[in-house]
C-alpha cells in the first residue's frame, strides 16, 4: 500500500496528496464542503492546518482522512 509523503493546500479547497510511489493525487474537496463530515474545512485557514502521517490526512483532532477514503473520494 501507498505511503503519504506530502500534502499541499492549494486554491478552491483542493489538495496535492504526494504518495511513496512518485503518484500525486488531487483532492478536490470544494463540492463537499456542505456535507456534514467536510463542513469544517469551509474555513480556509481550517483547511490549510492539513498535515499527515503515513496514512491519513489530519486537521487536528477535529478531522482525518484515510488513504483509502482519498482513493475513494478522488474517483467520484
Amino acid at each position: 500500500m501507498s505511503k503519504i509523503i506530502n500534502v499541499i493546500p492549494e486554491e478552491n479547497y483542493r489538495l496535492l496528496v504526494e504518495l511513496d510511489n512518485g503518484s500525486t493525487i488531487i483532492l478536490n474537496l470544494e463540492t463537499r464542503l456542505t456535507t456534514m463530515r467536510f463542513a469544517l474545512l469551509a474555513d480556509p485557514v481550517f483547511f490549510h492546518q492539513v498535515t499527515w502521517d503515513e496514512g491519513f490526512l489530519r486537521w487536528g483532532d477535529k478531522l482525518d482522512i484515510s488513504l483509502t477514503e482519498i482513493f475513494q473520494l478522488a474517483r467520484t
